[in-house]
């Protein structure tokens, strides 16, 4: 009795885990989302005015640097989640 009820612990504790994995992944992926909204303004405004300044490229160029790392992120935590042990 005492056995099966560690097991059954054991296994929602996994359970737990690999939900908070998958929640966190899914923030990862809304940041993801948000991030390459702004990337694509910004690079919508430097179409605009590419004379204006070399600042609005290099923030175009951050921002998609960052928004890649953001989706990177994303795919290790939900590939983490399915390998919770």
């Amino acid at each position: 009795m005492l056995a099966n009820s560690k097991s059954f612990l054991g296994r929602l504790f996994r359970r737990a885990v690999q939900m908070f994995h998958v929640l966190i992944g899914v923030v990862f992926l809304f940041l993801t989302i948000g991030m390459a909204s702004v990337s694509l303004k910004l690079w919508q405004e430097y179409q605009k005015m590419p004379e204006q300044s070399t600042l609005n490229f290099a923030m175009v160029i951050v921002s998609v640097a960052f928004s890649f790392v953001l989706f990177i992120f994303c795919l290790y935590t939900f590939v983490k989640a399915r390998s919770v042990r």
